[in-house]
């Protein structure tokens, strides 16, 4: 240092022009806020001397210390670093001193959560689950739509579409091992902080880092405690924090330099904006400053703006079907407060009952830590999954919303119109009713954008800043974004719903909001995808009868201009007329509807719904034994193995032999259920037909190649005099098809009868009462009521 000027140092410049850039100023805003010429900042910029007053109040405008960027001696150039010079056994004993007088406060920080919606704090080691990160940022990476609905199989991988296939998910811990400096993006209540109390917990107990000290830092009580300009410091932050503990201040900058701290600084996102530009300074000067040390900075992923120098950014995975499971029994352990045994008894009917198919957009949700913990809660409160879905999806808008924000006293910032609580939830329903009936499940931003503009033109007391409009447009994507998470960027500039069936759970609502008829949506009854919407629609409607009168008059009217189907559902009704059992006619009629089906196939086939009779099982719950129906049963499953074994035949011996056995099975276990003494004669004088099956398979084809046929045409005989049933049907494919669609409308219908709020009684027993009925057949019930 001379009275004749000071210059920067090569890293320096670097930090200066780092400076510079945060503030967005040019070399001339700077000399112009100096109250200088610009010379000596080009100067200063390329590295030449400059008078050291001048060098000093530069480097003061751009918020650097003078001695650093001048590149003086470590014990001139670091107010923070003490003269003090400690040998490598001495710097050991220090850090295990520390870190013992630390151990109870990072305990208390960190050893415990608060869960949404119970009382008591949980231990968050019996509860934790290993995280796994993505170490590329899926909402930066370059895909188009086409590319993302080349991996949309089904429904049910839609969560997987962000990119999870195409790379390889890293374990959170080895993630941190790897990185010095690593700043952790997620999702709203993705397991973000969990996470860091966890790193500080393991650093604390000597598991992790243990030659560094765990100091976890919330970022918004950091700013919250920074009254002033001067105050806010991180060295001065973390300096009290120690010194509470009993660690003084020489010692902490001691450490600080030497990089023997873990800093885990939580909620990045968390702040005010008024303090993020001065927050975001001070975390690059800390971090440049104490480089030594080892950093992870939480945030979530929409929320990023700056990207700090030698970060390495990676992305919290949503949870897998393993960790859902590991989740769930240390749930209801450690949150129901089970017994251990009682406990993972539970979460294993809890996993079983969430892996049904019918808990598929339970599955969905479960995710994501947050929501996951919320469904165990209804679970263990409700017995079972029995909270409708609208209900259920209600309750995780509202955690989303704002119950996850409010329990944690975070206080988002409003962007530029006045969007409540009811408007906001008013544009998601206009966005994913667009959007849905369009079959868009990605949305390019620029659409997106000009949706959300013309969505907010519509909504009731919404003003828009004058002339701001596209930003205020902007502004409110990311506010729905940023802070609930229910509106997600797959990749750059494309943008979905954060889960299918929210986007299914919006339309529903706005559907509703339109008509309290759901008139606009029986147009979509034979289409799949729309099925839930319809669900939840009747879920939400006051008085569901006109709705459901609509969907069976299209029913009805789906299959009405075909004669042989129209014959078929007359035989259908007689049949099921016949057989004397105490179940509803309609179930009964779904039963033989489906065993028809399973039996006309000339090739091994299943129907529709493969894990049984989904129909029948909807209208009365599960079907018990019952000898009339058992028996057919059996029959039609004999007939449908003598199609399958002609098949299997002509292309796989060894297939053959399994689908021989099947027959057998099927035809004893028929025989055996016979009550009528002249029925029970002939089957088994036909059964002595049969040569033997086990003792040569070659044989039994050879028999069967020329008998074959015409021994089934004789059981079909016997089927048609006694039973009624065995008809060749010959439908055409066009004819099968119509049937299916027929049977997954009919379906949806009692689906929705099940799960309306209101229904008359009247309008509930016509419809179940005229299902699978012949439009004659219907009309004749329906005259008997007048």
């Amino acid at each position: 240092m001379t009275s004749q000027g000071l210059r920067a140092s090569p890293e320096g410049i670097r930090a200066a022009k780092t400076a510079l850039t945060d503030k967005t100023w040019s070399q001339h805003k700077l000399a112009t806020a100096l109250g200088i010429t610009r010379q000596p900042v080009s100067k200063f910029f390329a590295g030449e001397s400059v008078s050291r007053s001048c060098f000093v109040q530069i480097c003061q405008q751009l918020g650097l210390s003078w001695q650093k960027v001048a590149g003086l001696p470590e014990d001139v150039a670091f107010e923070a670093t003490p003269k003090v010079q400690f040998k490598h056994a001495d710097l050991d004993t220090l850090v295990r001193e520390v870190r013992q007088k630390r151990q109870d406060k990072i305990q208390d920080q960190c050893s415990t959560l608060q869960m949404l919606d119970i009382a008591q704090t949980v231990q968050l080691m019996e509860i934790y689950t290993d995280i796994n990160v993505l170490e590329k940022i899926t909402s930066l990476q370059w895909r188009e739509i086409s590319d993302l609905l080349k991996d949309f199989k089904s429904e049910s991988n839609f969560n997987q579409l962000t990119g999870y296939k195409r790379q390889r998910k890293l374990p959170g811990l080895e993630a941190v091992s790897r990185h010095s400096k690593l700043m952790l993006l997620g999702k709203p209540a993705s397991g973000k902080t969990t996470f860091l109390q966890y790193l500080a917990i393991e650093c604390n107990k000597g598991e992790f880092q243990p030659n560094r000290i765990a100091t976890f830092i919330k970022v918004k009580e950091f700013a919250e405690d920074a009254k002033s300009d001067n105050q806010f410091n991180l060295l001065n932050y973390i300096s009290e924090e120690f010194l509470s503990c009993g660690v003084e201040k020489e010692s902490t900058k001691i450490l600080l330099t030497e990089g023997k701290l873990l800093i885990l600084l939580d909620g990045l996102d968390e702040i005010p904006a008024e303090k993020v530009d001065k927050l975001t300074i001070q975390i690059r000067r800390f971090t440049q400053t104490f480089y030594k040390n080892q950093f992870v900075i939480s945030c979530r992923i929409a929320a990023q703006k700056y990207r700090f120098q030698g970060f390495t950014e990676v992305e919290v995975a949503d949870f897998d079907q393993e960790q859902v499971e590991v989740f769930a029994k240390n749930w209801f352990v450690a949150v129901a407060l089970n017994s251990r045994e009682d406990g993972e008894a539970i979460g294993n009917l809890f996993i079983n009952q969430l892996h049904l198919p019918e808990n598929q957009h339970i599955r969905e949700l479960a995710v994501t830590p947050i929501l996951l913990h919320w469904i165990c809660l209804v679970f263990q409160v409700k017995d079972g999954f029995s909270l409708s879905p609208a209900k259920l999806y209600e309750q995780v808008l509202n955690i989303l919303l704002f119950r996850w924000d409010e329990m944690r006293g975070i206080k988002r910032d409003r962007v530029g119109c006045n969007l409540n609580l009811l408007n906001k939830k008013k544009l998601l329903c206009q966005l994913a009713a667009i959007t849905f009936e369009r079959e868009d499940y990605f949305f390019e931003k620029e659409t997106l954008l000009q949706m959300i503009a013309d969505s907010l033109d519509t909504l009731e007391g919404i003003y828009l800043e004058a002339n701001q409009l596209q930003l205020d447009w902007e502004a409110v994507l990311k506010l729905i974004e940023v802070q609930e998470g229910l509106l997600v960027q797959r990749a750059q500039g494309i943008y979905s719903f954060s889960h299918l069936t929210l986007q299914k759970y919006f339309t529903a609502r706005k559907i509703v909001e339109i008509s309290q008829s759901g008139k606009n949506l029986i147009s979509h009854m034979t289409e799949k995808r729309w099925q839930e919407v319809f669900i939840l629609t009747v879920s939400m409607l006051s008085n569901s009868d006109e709705m459901l009168k609509k969907m069976k008059q299209k029913i009805d009217l789906l299959v009405a201009s075909d004669e042989r189907l129209q014959y078929f559902l007359t035989w259908l009704h007689q049949k099921s007329s016949s057989v004397s059992t105490n179940y509803k006619a309609a179930a009964v009629r779904a039963f033989y509807l489906v065993c028809v089906e399973q039996s006309s196939c000339d090739r091994p086939c299943t129907f529709i719904y493969t894990s049984g009779y989904d129909l029948e099982y909807a209208l009365v719950g599960n079907i018990a034994f019952d000898p009339h129906l058992a028996l057919d049963e059996f029959l039609f499953s004999t007939v449908a193995c003598i199609n399958e074994l002609d098949f299997a035949f002509e292309h796989s011996l060894n297939d053959a032999l399994d689908r021989a056995h099947a027959f057998a099975i099927a035809f004893d276990e028929a025989i055996d259920l016979v009550v009528d003494p002249k029925l029970k004669q002939v089957l088994q004088k036909l059964k002595k037909q049969l040569p033997p099956i086990d003792s040569n398979l070659e044989n039994f084809r050879d028999w069967w190649q020329y008998k074959g046929k015409m021994w089934g045409e004789q059981l079909r005989n016997i089927l048609i005099k006694y039973r009624n049933i065995g008809y060749y049907w010959q439908f055409s494919e066009q004819q099968k098809e119509l049937l299916r669609q027929y049977y997954d409308v009919n379906k949806l219908l009692v689906d929705c009868l099940n799960s309306a709020a209101y229904v008359t009684p009247r309008v509930r027993q016509e419809i179940e009462e005229t299902l699978l009925l012949a439009i004659a057949d219907i009309e004749k019930v329906r005259n008997s009521y007048y």
